[in-house]
């Protein structure tokens, strides 16, 4: 926030985030991406039951390559071409996700977790 690197916090909010969502699914919670993903595909007409049908993993890979579209392309960038993101809001984005994991696996928020909120999120002004 201070320094405004927001590559730098984009490649590591989402490390966190995806080391979080798997320590919520050791303990038997949904993550983030989890969330997300049911809700789209009920928004894509999928039921429930229908959620392990060969059509619904297809659709749920394809929503995680999306959510994760940014974090992926910085991460894998190899030379080849041009990236093209509004990196202070994909940054803020995975941050968010991060924080959303970490309370669901601790019930607390940290410090910097509230100024992040009331800064980024909330900010009235932006």
């Amino acid at each position: 926030m201070d320094d405004k690197d927001y590559i730098s916090a984009l490649t590591l909010a989402g490390a966190a985030e995806e080391i979080l969502g798997k320590l919520l699914n050791k303990v038997g919670k949904e993550h983030w991406l989890d969330s997300i993903s049911k809700g789209a595909l009920r928004a894509l007409g999928f039921r429930r039951k229908e959620f392990q049908t060969h059509e619904a993993v297809t659709a749920r890979k394809e929503i995680a390559n999306i959510a994760n579209l940014n974090k992926n392309r910085l991460k894998h960038y190899n030379n080849d071409g041009a990236i093209t993101l509004l990196v202070d809001v994909a940054a803020a984005e995975m941050i968010e996700r991060a924080i959303s994991n970490y309370f669901d696996l601790t019930q607390r928020e940290t410090g910097a977790m509230g100024r992040f909120k009331e800064l980024i999120i909330w900010d009235e002004n932006t």
